[in-house]
Formats: C-alpha cells, structure tokens, sequence
C-alpha cells in the first residue's frame, strides 16, 4: 500500500465522520452558538484557556486558574445553548480520540510509557 492508498483512506474517513450524528449534531449546535457572537465569543475564549492550561503547562498559579475556569464552566453551561454546544464538541474530540486510539492500537509501534 502506497501513500496515495493512504491518503484516499484518509479522505473515506474524513467523509465518514462529517457523515456522522456527531459531527452533524456539533455543527449544528456550532450554527445556533453562532446566532449569538457575544456569547460565541466567550465560549471561543473559555476554550481556548482550558486548551493553554492542558497543554502549554504554566503551573505558576495552577489552582487559581482552575478555579477560575471552574466558575467560568459552570457560569456558561448554565445557558442551554452553551451547554448543547459544548456537549456536542466533547462527543466529537471523543469520537476524534476513538479513532486515534484504535489507529494508534493497531500499529506495531513501540510507544514509551508516560
């Protein structure tokens, strides 16, 4: 199997998962959330503090970014919008992990431990 037998795989499995309940139950959820841009961008900041706090490791005030994004958490999931969007984002990334953990499960590939 050749690259290009790769990359067309790769193409079935994207149209696949666009097919998908998930994926189409986030866009739309994206869609209604976008109605509102005041709150889509309060969404977009909240989730791209979470995302800096998992992955760039600034363990300076740890605790109190937590508890900060926490309050923030439950302060935007109390509107259903909000709380309808997120849900259907953390079924895709879920669905996204699935499919990265079988691939990853599949290959012969020595991974060190953590």
């Amino acid at each position: 199997m050749d690259n290009t037998t790769i990359e067309k795989n790769i193409q079935t499995l994207l149209v696949s998962i666009k097919k998908s309940s998930i994926y189409k139950e986030y866009k739309e959820q994206e869609k209604i959330l976008s109605r509102s841009p005041e709150l889509a961008e309060r969404v977009s900041q909240f989730r791209a503090d979470n995302f800096r706090l998992q992955n760039e490791g600034d363990r300076s005030n740890l605790f109190g970014t937590v508890e900060e994004l926490a309050r923030e958490s439950a302060d935007l999931r109390r509107d259903p919008q909000v709380n309808a969007y997120l849900d259907a984002e953390l079924a895709l990334c879920r669905l996204i992990q699935h499919v990265c953990r079988t691939l990853t499960a599949g290959i012969d590939m020595t991974i060190p431990p953590l």
